[in-house]
This record gives C-alpha cells, sequence and structure tokens, in this order.
C-alpha cells in the first residue's frame, strides 16, 4: 500500500491567552486545551495527524509569511479567534491573509474563499443560488437607516456587523424604545462599515440552532446548540448548552444543499466557482416556515471533532488526497480584500 507523503502542516490558531475566553464552559467545564494554543477540539486533529507521521505544530497568525514558506507544505487555518477583537486586529488580519496569497504557501481553506466568508453579505450570494436564508436588510457604509421603521415593520431585530464572528458587535432590539436608544450609536457603526439587520426569529430560543460540519462537502456530524434561559446567542462561551446529535431530516437537508451550493453561490461573487473547501460549518436555523441557513462558515469555526469519533479521520483522509501545490506551479490567485468592511464593535 502507497501512504501518502508525510506532510509539514501548520496549525493556525490565536494566542494561548485567548483560548481562556472560551475554555473551559459551563456546558463542558472538563473539555480544556491540554497544548495550547491549539485549542482542544484541534487537538484531536493534531492529534491524528501526528499519528499519521506528519509533522504538525501551531501558527499564531501574524507571522512573518516569507518565514512559514521554509517550515510548512501547508496552512490549514482553524482558530484565529482574537482577529475579531478590534478594528485594527482585523485590519492585520486581513494583512496577513493577503501577505500569505504572495508566498505560494497552499492555504485551507483557499483563501478567496475566506475572504468572502469573513463577510456575511455572502449570504446575498446564497440567496440568488436559491437558498432560503435568514431574511437580511445589507445598510451600506454611510447609509442612513431608521431602526424604529425596521422594528415597526419586522418586530424585534437583530443587528449584527457584516464582518463579525462569535457574535461579535449583535445587538438584540426587542422595540422601538430599545431601537431610538440604539439610533446613534448604529448610525456611528454605519460610518465604519456595512451592517445587517434581521428580524428576530423567536424559534432561536426554543428549537435552537445547528451547526452541520462538512469535510471536502461531504457531511460529517451534526451539532445542536441551545441558548442560555433568557438569552439569545447560542454560543457556548456565553452560556448555552450543546448536544450531539444528528439534526432532524429537513436541516439536514437544508445543510447538503448549502455544501454543494458553495461553489455557485461563490460564483456569484467573483464570477467563477470555486473548489469545495476542505471544511465548512453550515449554521441553519428551525422555523416555523421551513430551515433557514444562518451562516456559512469557513474561516474560524468550531468543528467539533469531539462530536463524532473518528471525524478527525475522515478530514485527516480528505486532506491527505488534496495538493500541496497549487496547479501548474502557479501560487494562490490573487486576492482582493479592498470590499470588506471593517465595522468596529
Amino acid at each position: 500500500m502507497n501512504l501518502p507523503p508525510t506532510q509539514r502542516i501548520g496549525i493556525v490558531t490565536s494566542c494561548t491567552a485567548k483560548l481562556a475566553d472560551y475554555f473551559p464552559t459551563t456546558a463542558e467545564p472538563d473539555f480544556i486545551p491540554v497544548e495550547p494554543p491549539f485549542t482542544p477540539d484541534d487537538q484531536l486533529l493534531v492529534n491524528e495527524l501526528r499519528h499519521r507521521g506528519h509533522h504538525v505544530s501551531a501558527v499564531v497568525w501574524g507571522m512573518e509569511p516569507s518565514s512559514l514558506v521554509s517550515q510548512y507544505d501547508r496552512l490549514i487555518v482553524r482558530s484565529p479567534w482574537d482577529y475579531m477583537d478590534s478594528d485594527d486586529q482585523r485590519q492585520m488580519f486581513l494583512q496577513w491573509l493577503e501577505s500569505l496569497a504572495s508566498t505560494g504557501l497552499v492555504v485551507e481553506n483557499e483563501l478567496p474563499v475566506m475572504l468572502w466568508l469573513m463577510d456575511k453579505r455572502y449570504l446575498f450570494d446564497f440567496a440568488k443560488a436559491d437558498l432560503p436564508v435568514v431574511p437580511t436588510q445589507l445598510i451600506e457604509p454611510g447609509q442612513s437607516f431608521e431602526l424604529t421603521s425596521f422594528i415597526e415593520r419586522y418586530g424585534p431585530t437583530v443587528i449584527k456587523p457584516a464582518v463579525s464572528a462569535a457574535g461579535a458587535g449583535l445587538e438584540f432590539l426587542p422595540d422601538r424604545s430599545a431601537a431610538r436608544a440604539f439610533q446613534p450609536e448604529f448610525a456611528r457603526r454605519c460610518q465604519q462599515g456595512a451592517q445587517l439587520a434581521q428580524p428576530f426569529l423567536p424559534e432561536i430560543q426554543t428549537n435552537g440552532e445547528w451547526s452541520l460540519v462538512y469535510f471536502g462537502g461531504h457531511y460529517s456530524h451534526g451539532v445542536h446548540k441551545l441558548p442560555g434561559p433568557g438569552q439569545i446567542m447560542v454560543h457556548a462561551e456565553r452560556g448555552g448548552s450543546l448536544a450531539f446529535a444528528e439534526p432532524p431530516a429537513i436541516v439536514r437537508e437544508m445543510g447538503d444543499r448549502a455544501a454543494t451550493a458553495v461553489p455557485h453561490a461563490f460564483a456569484h461573487h467573483r464570477g467563477q466557482a470555486c473548489p469545495m473547501p476542505l471544511y465548512l460549518r453550515i449554521d441553519i436555523i428551525e422555523t416555523a416556515t421551513g430551515a433557514l441557513l444562518s451562516e456559512c462558515e469557513g474561516v474560524e469555526p468550531e468543528l467539533f471533532f469531539r462530536a463524532r469519533p473518528g471525524s478527525a479521520a475522515v478530514f485527516a483522509n480528505i486532506l491527505e488526497i488534496r495538493p500541496v501545490t497549487y496547479p501548474q506551479g502557479q501560487s494562490e490567485p490573487s486576492v482582493q480584500i479592498q470590499h470588506i468592511a471593517h465595522p468596529q464593535t
């Protein structure tokens, strides 16, 4: 049997101190990092890759890109969770990704795809690809927008920056009074970058949210999340709960549709389809009118390898058959980040 060649793999993560913001949680009090700055979930993948003979080490994002070329055959962007801590951090992370693009080093997911998925305006690309998404109103940078008018039409509202992660900058406006009070801050944010307004979906508090994990476009496993009592955010580090379970058929069908649609949705953004990403986490909310795509994450989602024994091996199998050089020896296609907004939170 021909074994795949040994690779030098860098797992892109954040600084060790950042892990304290996420682990442990009430939902999993004993799930803590054992080899920081790897997250405890990424550690399961690291262990699997090392078991196969690959050389794996952590790369804290921001390291000099030129030095990484001689150290690694590929980078896998996994947990750079501190890039959303400030506007400066976001700028630096995007500039770092852009610098990586010029080195020719293989980066997973591909840089154009990551840049696309960092901006939640991708929801409109999925809508163009005939996917039902959470209803969303886009407010472009500098555009004026009256929150009270939106609430009068749609009821309680969720506001979030177009570029955000882990709920950064999310604001829940339950009524017109809250909207009026938030309007000055919202106007300031609109000067900084694009914002999204979404009608609040009450099912998030009863049905929660499903996260479906895909490797190479193939479904692996699901995670069911519920917010804490009286809350709307499902993140475990914010008091939410986790259950490792198979999703209902309607949710699984929507996840499969969304994963399949990724190359086509990307084409609405860049004019041509992208290869299927190495990994995706697709978040879905089951509502009274059907399952809706909430987010498609391909930059820094937790992949919950612990939810399905053997899933790290599946990931490794797919990774090992992906090329470690770009076609015809070319470097990563040029990327443009000017269109991405960087709102302050």
